[in-house]
């Protein structure tokens, strides 16, 4: 029991901390995967080397002892293809100094992937450093040699994820997502879709590391792909680590290929009982032959199906596996303390402040349909009518008003003006050429202002106006304005 407590205090300290104020930030400016010879880009591989050699690099400004690497929405290919090396040269990116990194989103409506386009894994931490993931999706990582961590390799230091999602990566050893020979702390983040020929499709775990996972969903991974028997835990696998501290996470839904049944750990492999979890959602009977567990607060669940929706775009930076309605997992998290759910999950949006939902998303009822009825729309006023204007004089404005006449609001409105050819020589329109008054229900006034230009023809001019709106049927109407 004094052990567990030891593990229980290690995991409540390890959190995942956003950088700290005085970091320093080298903003990553190109999705090319350069490496020098272009003084005015900032790639994420010069980025990287920058942070930590603490000189400028390239296009990159120098870092210092807390960098934060900052990087705008987009597709951040691996393209230097080149033998293994920790220089950062070629192949993954490495992580090889003593520094503390933070690598994320440069704004949080950027959707930001890191993909090792099949040519190496895609993050490499071997410095004693502290590097942190957050926001972003770490794809595409394929390992064809005996090498372990097919998306992230932790191999020392402390690795920290949030709202990251390790997805599509492969290992033809261990690690198909990521290899924790260290230590870390994931919250808020989704393994998914990754496989590996031997132990651990999700995640990895071998002696001497430790591992804190709260509010996270880790599903559909696979262990032993090529079913020839040398691999376990699809979801994850311990094999004699310093401990697994699993908090409010879904692991479930994961396979191992292993040809005999009885030798099959689909979502846990666990060789010692120094795995703790709690209030664990899982397929795979907690404990089992193969699953050890050191402690079970009778909080977990073993169910047939954790009915969670495909990996997707649900909102937020990455994409996630959301509850579907049902789903044992809505409700079911942790209340108190050490149990308790962070304020918001991975997509951005906020838990209850009671019992959240086990995993990394907080299921989301949307709301319930418009109630039937027919659309209709229509221009009820055109002020004044007509416009008086004088040639090279200031604008002035026209109200155009318009009504909602069916039984349900109107969603989309939109009026715009088309001046013909003659209008447009003589009339100048200040501003666009559309207006947006959105739903509409009731009536609604929007403005057009108009200039006479000095040269103007002194005539009347009729403008036609359109107004259009979903699931209705457009109106057309006319603005007249007499130039004197």
């Amino acid at each position: 029991m004094k052990k567990l407590l030891i593990l229980m205090a290690t995991a409540v300290a390890m959190l995942v901390a956003a950088p700290s104020a005085g970091a320093v930030d080298i903003p990553v400016n190109t999705t090319d995967d350069v490496y020098g010879g272009s003084p005015a880009n900032c790639s994420l591989r010069e980025a990287i080397t920058a942070a930590q050699t603490n000189a400028a690099f390239d296009g990159c400004p120098a870092g210092l002892a807390t960098d934060v690497i900052k990087v705008p929405g987009g597709t951040y290919k691996i393209t230097r293809a080149g033998a293994n090396e920790d220089a950062n040269v070629t192949g993954d990116f490495d992580v090889v100094g003593t520094n503390v990194l933070t690598i994320e989103r440069a704004q949080t409506s950027d959707k930001v992937v890191v993909d090792g386009n099949g040519l190496d894994r895609v993050f490499d931490q071997q410095g004693a450093n502290t590097l942190s993931l957050r926001f972003i999706q770490v794809k595409g990582g394929v390992l064809t040699l005996i090498e372990d961590g097919g998306g992230i390799r932790n191999g020392s230091g402390s690795l920290s994820l949030e709202g990251v999602t390790v997805s599509g990566n492969e290992s033809a050893f261990s690690a198909g997502g990521i290899a924790v020979y260290s230590s870390l702390a994931m919250v808020n983040s989704t393994i998914s879709g990754n496989k590996s020929a031997g132990q651990g499709g999700g995640l990895y775990m071998p002696g001497g590391s430790l591992t804190t996972v709260r509010s996270s969903t880790i599903t559909n991974n696979t262990a032993d792909s090529d079913a020839e028997g040398n691999g376990d835990g699809g979801g994850f696998a311990d094999t004699n680590s310093n401990g697994v501290n699993f908090f409010n996470v879904i692991n479930a839904g994961n396979k191992d290929l292993s040809p005999l049944a009885t030798s099959k750990s689909p979502d846990c492999y666990a060789s010692s009982t120094l795995f703790f979890p709690r209030y664990v959602l899982t397929n795979q009977p907690l404990p089992s032959a193969t699953c050890l567990v050191g402690f079970n607060p009778g909080s977990n669940q073993v169910v047939a199906d954790a009915m969670i929706g495909p990996l997707q775009d649900n909102g937020g930076s990455t994409p996630t596996h959301e509850p579907l309605l049902g789903s044992p997992a809505i409700g079911a998290g942790g209340s108190t303390a050490p149990d308790t759910c962070p304020a918001t999950d991975q997509t951005g949006r906020d838990r209850p402040a009671g019992a959240c939902d086990i995993g990394a998303v907080q299921y989301f009822e949307e709301p319930p349909p418009p109630p039937p009825g027919t659309v209709a729309v229509k221009f009820t006023k055109f002020k004044p009518k007509p416009l008086k204007l004088k040639r090279g004089k200031k604008a002035k404005a026209v109200s155009v008003t318009i009504t909602s006449t069916g039984t349900a609001g109107a969603l989309n409105t939109k009026v715009c003006v088309q001046p013909g050819k003659a209008a447009k020589k003589s009339l100048k329109l200040v501003g666009k050429f559309c207006r947006k008054p959105g739903t509409l229900v009731g009536n609604k006034t929007v403005k057009f202002k108009f200039k006479a230009k000095k040269k103007a023809k002194k005539k009347k001019f009729k403008i036609k106006t359109v107004l259009t709106a979903t699931d209705a049927a457009p109106k057309t109407g006319t603005i007249v304005i007499k130039v004197k």
